[in-house]
């Protein structure tokens, strides 16, 4: 390289903002790096977080569903019935646990289509046991129940979409 030239970008270099330079030569081919340190400032950009919510609370209409069928559950034990076994046992709707989805999917009642579901109204179910599948991202996640009881209500319809903390299921918690 020329010395002229590099002494024209040395004053460049000088006038500048640019930190430093790198020039370098192989084989006839000539090469300029130019580098610049970034300004700092007293300006400190807040993280991108966004406040997280409340979830499990934040829709009303599942308290209207349970209350709803509270009041169903409460009507048709005052109807008379002709079964013995039933007129014996009635319902009392604050024993009733409402299950809610821990995620976002669809909701299934059978683990695959044309099977038989895992639960049915009426059914007796224990802790632990599996109660429906919610498929999230091609993940199929078992619900399981968290109380012993009478299942009451399946407030989902299968393969319907489901919010985080929206209540899919009803069990009269045992005594």
């Amino acid at each position: 390289m020329k010395q002229d030239y590099i002494k024209k970008l040395i004053r460049i270099l000088e006038n500048s903002k640019i930190d430093s330079i790198q020039l370098s030569s192989f084989w006839g081919m000539n090469k300029i790096k130019l580098f610049k340190t970034p300004i700092k400032s007293n300006f400190i950009e807040p993280p991108n977080v966004v406040p997280p919510t409340n979830y499990v609370n934040s829709n009303p209409s599942d308290d209207k569903i349970l209350d709803s069928v509270k009041n169903e559950i409460d009507q048709s034990t005052d109807l008379p019935n002709n079964d013995s076994s039933s007129v014996d046992e009635k319902d009392d709707s604050s024993n009733l646990h409402s299950i809610k989805a821990p995620l976002v999917g669809t909701f299934y009642l059978s683990p695959k289509p044309g099977e038989p579901p895992f639960i049915n109204i009426g059914d007796k179910i224990q802790t632990g046991q599996i109660l429906c599948i919610i498929e999230a991202m091609k993940i199929f996640n078992e619900i399981e129940s968290e109380v012993s009881g009478t299942i009451k209500k399946i407030l989902i319809d299968d393969s319907s979409p489901v919010e985080y903390g929206q209540a899919i299921i009803l069990v009269k918690i045992d005594d």
